[in-house]
């Protein structure tokens, strides 16, 4: 199957899409003066930040949580730089002359696809320490914020009407 130009169009609109979600999930990860989410993709490792520091930490646990970033810190750093390369390939080929056919891009698409999984996977098992380092009653207050939170999402996407996408 050969690629039409309007097909590499939304191919490649689609990479520099993926691109820039990278981008933001990986600026989670540095480290800064507050504490930082690790896991991208679904929004919890954006919002993770927000609802720790609505968990009321206490410095012993906002060490902890600090330690554990920092112990992950460099798979994530890794795993995304490989998906960057990967992306770089894939976008080299789209962009290159000549004839493209699905099956030239199928590597790269699956090693992309085995790369987004490492990194979920990986973002769960800091969410899961760091939930360990919680009490009932933190984990009851992030919950509570994450469902009020979750409330005014919608409600924002309410004001934009029935016409706008959703994510």
């Amino acid at each position: 199957m050969i690629f039409s130009a309007k097909t590499i169009g939304v191919i490649g609109s689609f990479l520099v899409g993926v691109c820039l979600w990278a981008l933001p999930a990986h600026a989670q990860l540095r480290p800064g003066p507050h504490e930082r989410g690790g896991m991208a993709g679904d929004g919890t490792g954006i919002a993770l930040p927000l609802l720790l520091r609505g968990a009321n930490l206490t410095s012993d646990q906002k060490a902890q949580v600090q330690q554990i970033m920092a112990n992950h810190r460099a798979a994530f750093r890794d795993l995304f730089s490989q998906l960057r390369a990967i992306q770089d390939q894939m976008a080299n080929k789209l962009f290159s002359a000549g004839r493209l056919q699905e099956a030239d891009l199928a590597p790269q698409v699956q090693q992309i696809a085995q790369l987004r999984n490492q990194l979920a996977e990986e973002g769960l098992r800091v969410v899961l320490e760091i939930r360990g380092v919680l009490t009932p009653e933190q984990l009851a207050k992030a919950s509570q914020l994450k469902s009020q939170m979750q409330s005014l999402h919608s409600q924002m996407r309410s004001l934009w009407g029935p016409d706008r996408p959703e994510r």
